[in-house]
């Protein structure tokens, strides 16, 4: 075969060569894929078997080409490796990407790397590759300043996170990623995106689905997150008692659950509703309405009774009525940057999240019911529940 196709190149002017060539190569693509399967799957058990870097060996090892390999979305003007191969992002000799994190089901160096899967993948470390664009010269897409603030000199002191994508990374974008680390560095980016027409889209740790952040069509449009962000005094954190004896927690947005909760957990406090996870950031959670919920509680935004936020020009501002809070709740962004939150907190002892399972007889009213009330243990008032269960 190799013979044939070298021969077919030397007279590759010629059609009919070129559609033979066509044919040879469709044909051994099968077996070529299962080459490169077996090599790839000694290596990995060999790497795995001694011991080193643990991190990209799989929990229950893969078998052959018979890998899960996710499907994605990606913008039609997102990911090109048309630099520097697949791996090496910037040129400098060092592969970047290749490795697959098998404990956090994803990329290893997620600031450049994502899964992008191209035929014939045998493993998910093969599919890790550089996260590239065009250059898109006099856009934001294309903005040095955006893209690696610290080495262009910008007139904003942020950090550079790439290019977003959302969490589930089926959505990547050419959209870079900035963040800021205080609210000087906020204003003047905000300053510098009014200059150049930009439009600013703000993320908290990237979960929403979709293209709700950007869906990286716009080519002016960068993403901004609090994920470096420091807040000033109280909003920072702090923790003041209120008149009726509680206490309420102020806390800087670009945190995420689990900072919040290693500050009041040790107090024996708790936010009065839950969320499915410590790594949402609390900007994030009170601008949609997704999060928390229980039998007594409803959404974690329902819960925050003040906000601290930044306006499009780069004023700041209090919101700490109702009035104005009811419209701050589950904004997504839309008024502003919410930069920090004070949350209502209760005291608890312990708090304890399970999950109970029972496979119905019959899906009906009855059935639901009965699993809500004593399966689940719905401690829910009667008169607010039916007869039924």
């Amino acid at each position: 075969l190799a013979q044939a196709l070298s021969k077919l190149g030397a007279s590759s002017h010629s059609e009919q060569s070129r559609k033979m060539s066509r044919m040879l190569l469709v044909w051994t693509a099968g077996l070529g894929a299962g080459v490169v399967a077996a090599a790839e799957s000694a290596a990995v058990a060999q790497q795995c078997s001694s011991g080193s870097d643990a991190a990209s060996c799989p929990v229950r090892g893969p078998q052959g080409v018979d890998l899960m390999q996710r499907s994605f979305v990606h913008s039609e003007l997102a990911i090109t490796q048309q630099l520097h191969g697949d791996y090496d992002c910037d040129g400098d000799g060092v592969q970047d990407c290749g490795k697959w994190d098998y404990r956090m089901g994803m990329c290893q160096n997620q600031a450049v790397c994502g899964h992008l899967y191209k035929f014939p993948d045998a493993t998910l470390d093969r599919s890790c590759r550089c996260r590239k664009c065009p250059s898109f010269p006099g856009t934001a897409f294309g903005d040095a300043m955006l893209k690696n603030p610290e080495q262009a000199g910008a007139p904003f002191n942020a950090m550079s996170w790439g290019l977003f994508k959302n969490w589930a990374d089926h959505m990547d974008t050419c959209a870079p990623w900035v963040m800021p680390r205080d609210d000087t560095a906020l204003q003047n980016l905000l300053a510098y995106a009014r200059g150049k027409g930009y439009k600013v889209r703000i993320s908290g740790a990237g979960h929403s689905a979709g293209g709700i952040v950007t869906d990286g069509q716009n080519r002016q449009v960068l993403v901004l997150s609090l994920a470096e962000y420091t807040a000033p005094g109280e909003w920072e954190f702090g923790i003041r008692d209120m008149a009726d004896g509680s206490k309420r927690a102020t806390v800087n947005a670009g945190w995420t659950q689990f900072h919040l909760y290693e500050k009041i957990r040790p107090l024996g406090f708790f936010v009065p509703a839950q969320t499915a996870g410590y790594f949402f950031s609390l900007g994030g959670i009170v601008a949609n309405s997704v999060h928390g919920g229980s039998y007594h509680s409803g959404f974690v935004h329902g819960y925050a009774t003040r906000m601290r936020v930044m306006l499009f020009d780069g004023s700041i501002k209090m919101i700490d009525t109702e009035e104005e809070m009811r419209y701050w709740r589950c904004s997504f962004g839309l008024h502003g940057i919410i930069l920090g939150v004070e949350m209502q907190l209760e005291q608890r002892e312990q708090l304890q999240m399970y999950v109970v399972k029972e496979k119905m007889s019959a899906w009906n009213s009855e059935e639901f019911w009965k699993f809500i009330k004593q399966t689940a243990e719905a401690d829910l008032p009667a008169e607010v529940l039916p007869a039924e269960g």
